[in-house]
């Protein structure tokens, strides 16, 4: 723990208005959860911080999924969380703090092996065995809102601050737009470079009040991972200080584009060369058997990717969302697209999944078709824009199900799927239980 004082030391004298800390873990929806504690008291994390078992399994509402069996049933066992190294920084809020935890077992000896980062942070272990290092990209969608809700609660976009007039044209790349947006773009830029977070910029995107957060490329899948978690909560508190809301929901708008996050993915070795190409920089064997394995587990990962009701309503025709398994080369319109690139930057782009997605899950569901990939060879590779590329699943339940059947566990616990599976069929079921007001309206009187 040498390090980690270090760290707080250094933490201490570049920002000394900061009072106190938020100790952040995610559970298995990626939401910022934990407490606060005075900055003095950060020394004390060494011994790290019991936070009950359960805790992995809060639904969407906050509320411990006891069908998942971590709760009441075990008696709320504690485990213990440490914090995750170079993470600790400032918020938008002068006065606060943040730093990210990982649970490791009751024991504090062993990391939980249902806490998604340490699967993610095994599986890059078993990578790297083999002279592989998974290079990753995310580009993360976002929209502005408005603060206040339309009839029967419906989101309105946001009230453009220049134009003082509500957003309703698309304009895709408009440069325009993000000067209307200068002062929020502004100080989310400077928090980001303060909490040093790998973003190129940001963009307009192809919905009024859209925006897309990308991030540079990184060999460090796990901080990849950890600043989208630390980004989503930074845009939210400097959207709240400039008047307006921000929503990560895949389809917020029934007839606006959804908010999608892509990953990028390139496979080097320890020197850097790219993996997926060969010496005379045509794409190598294990290019199109990580593309053979990534398609094949497409239908099973899916309930993994779009983990929510909403997710499955950005599956709509002419959206550049995929419905099927399929691949191609400077494409938007497939669910693995290559992008322009030459030989030494040769990737896949996985565009399956929205704005919600747990990005460790996001990385684990990546990273274990680069496992798989050894199963596969170049001539099981569909060749690209298939009309044979089969459906998605595009329903939750149905998605479920495929989760269930799945042969993913040789890659990601069995215990953990069953442990999501449990979550998620509880927020399915009791989405289904609730009344709409579409229902009222439409069936009042007719049915």
């Amino acid at each position: 723990m040498e390090s980690y004082l270090q760290e707080v030391k250094n933490f201490r004298q570049k920002w000394p208005n900061i009072e106190f800390v938020d100790l952040i873990f995610t559970d298995i929806n990626a939401t910022p959860r934990g407490k606060r504690i005075p900055v003095n008291a950060l020394e004390k994390l060494t011994k790290g911080v019991a936070l009950p078992l359960s805790t992995i399994t809060l639904d969407t509402k906050g509320n411990v999924v006891e069908s998942a069996g971590l709760g009441e049933d075990l008696g709320e066992p504690d485990n213990i969380c440490f914090p995750v190294a170079d993470t600790l920084m400032p918020t938008a809020k002068e006065s606060v703090g943040q730093i990210l935890l990982s649970m490791m077992d009751e024991t504090a000896e062993q990391p939980s092996p249902l806490f998604i980062r340490n699967i993610v942070e095994d599986m890059l272990d078993k990578l790297h065995a083999k002279d592989q290092y998974p290079c990753v990209a995310l580009e993360l969608e976002f929209y502005l809102i408005d603060k206040k809700r339309g009839e029967m609660g419906a989101l309105q976009t946001a009230i453009n601050p220049t134009k003082k007039s509500r957003e309703k044209d698309t304009e895709v790349y408009d440069l325009d737009g993000l000067d209307d947006y200068a002062d929020f773009l502004s100080d989310l830029n400077k928090v980001a470079q303060e909490q040093g977070l790998n973003t190129s910029g940001a963009l307009s995107e192809s919905a009024p009040g859209q925006f897309e957060i990308n991030f540079n490329h990184s060999k460090d899948v796990l901080k990849a991972c950890d600043e989208v978690i630390i980004a989503k909560r930074l845009i939210r508190q400097i959207a709240h200080q400039h008047g307006f809301d921000a929503t990560f929901m895949a389809k917020p708008f029934g007839d606006q584009a959804g908010n999608g996050m892509h990953i990028h993915l390139s496979l080097v070795d320890a020197l850097g060369n790219n993996h997926f190409s060969q010496a005379d920089g045509e794409a190598s064997d294990l290019f199109y058997q990580t593309m053979a394995a990534m398609l094949a587990q497409t239908s099973d990962s899916m309930a993994l990717i779009c983990p929510n009701v909403n997710s499955y309503r950005r599956f709509v025709p002419g959206a550049y969302v995929p419905t099927k398994a399929d691949w191609g080369e400077n494409h938007r319109g497939v669910a693995m697209r290559v992008p322009i690139s030459d030989s030494k930057n040769r990737r896949i782009e996985h565009r399956i999944a929205g704005a919600d997605v747990n990005p460790y899950i996001l990385a684990a569901v990546v990273l274990s078709a680069v496992l798989a990939s050894e199963n596969y060879t170049k001539d099981q590779c569909p060749k690209a824009l298939s009309d044979d590329a089969i459906d998605l699943p595009l329903r939750m339940s149905e998605a479920l199900d495929q989760l269930e059947r799945s042969e993913l566990a040789p890659y990601i616990s069995r215990d953990f799927i069953d442990l999501y599976l449990a979550c998620k069929r509880s927020e399915l079921a009791d989405f289904e239980r609730e009344i709409t007001p579409l229902e009222i309206e439409w069936m009042l009187h007719s049915a």
